[in-house]
């Protein structure tokens, strides 16, 4: 039995439908020399060019299909590597795809789940393009690290990726959404209850492990509304720092941020 998928010899076989390993069947439609060899896939009458011993083997991409975690579509105008490196574009992306869809990954973060992609997000192309024209995109935070991608902040509780509800921010800002429902209790967040003392305790994390303690209170009303006035002042801050890096409708989302007990 042949090692090979396709046991021919490529350079006298143009014409001939060959298998794919995962893309289905393609057919080869010229041969320049070994390493340039143009073939269509049948389904979607993609045409790329690639090398015979890929042939043989069925190592060939359709790029116009759901490939990617069963959904994202490559496309064919923009890059996913260069010069062997995915690039930054290409890791949002996947990333983006894998907390939706990879059910290996799933329930490893609860923040991602049921989340889904829109129709434009699940094609790299047209994902590609709307990073290259978002504010905040390729700008670094004092610390090196760039900015980051965010469904959350313009729709509190939002589970979609998309043009509308996704913008680009410094981790300093990202992180001062992150919650921890397991850990902190049955009391509101930014509350906790001190036995000893028999006080509701109020404080706020500014990030960097940065806790600021906001006082002692008889119930945990008051420790929350402490809380909140801190937090909501906490991040005009934030927006006030960033202003002139980050998306106008981030800015105005962080201004206008409402903290709810039920948060």
């Amino acid at each position: 039995m042949s090692k090979y998928l396709n046991d021919i010899d490529v350079k006298s076989s143009v014409g001939l439908v060959c298998k794919s390993k995962s893309f289905g069947d393609f057919k080869i439609v010229r041969y320049s020399d070994s390493k340039n060899v143009l073939i269509e896939f049948i389904n979607t009458g993609f045409l790329t060019s690639t090398r015979s011993d890929c042939i043989r083997d069925g190592r060939v991409r359709d790029r116009l299909t759901s490939s990617v975690f069963g959904v994202g579509v490559i496309g064919n105008s923009r890059d996913i590597k260069v010069g062997g490196v995915a690039t930054k574009e290409y890791k949002l992306w996947y990333t983006m795809l894998q907390r939706c869809y990879d059910e290996h990954s799933e329930g490893l973060l609860e923040t991602y789940k049921d989340c889904t992609a829109s129709e434009n997000f699940i094609h790299y192309e047209y994902f590609y393009d709307w990073c290259n024209n978002q504010v905040g995109f390729n700008i670094f935070d004092e610390h090196g690290k760039p900015f980051e991608l965010d469904k959350d902040l313009l729709s509190k509780g939002n589970k979609l990726y998309s043009e509308h509800t996704c913008v680009f921010l410094p981790r300093e800002i990202n992180v001062a959404f992150t919650k921890s429902n397991k850990t902190r209790g049955k009391y509101p967040i930014g509350v906790y209850w001190n036995n000893s003392k028999r006080v509701f305790i109020a404080q706020i994390n500014k990030g960097g492990g940065n806790q600021k303690h906001l006082g002692q209170f008889e119930t945990e009303t008051e420790a929350f509304k402490a809380y909140k006035q801190a937090k909501e002042n906490y991040l005009k801050e934030l927006a006030n720092k960033w202003k002139d890096k980050i998306d106008i409708r981030a800015y105005n989302a962080l201004m206008n941020y409402q903290v709810e007990i039920t948060d």
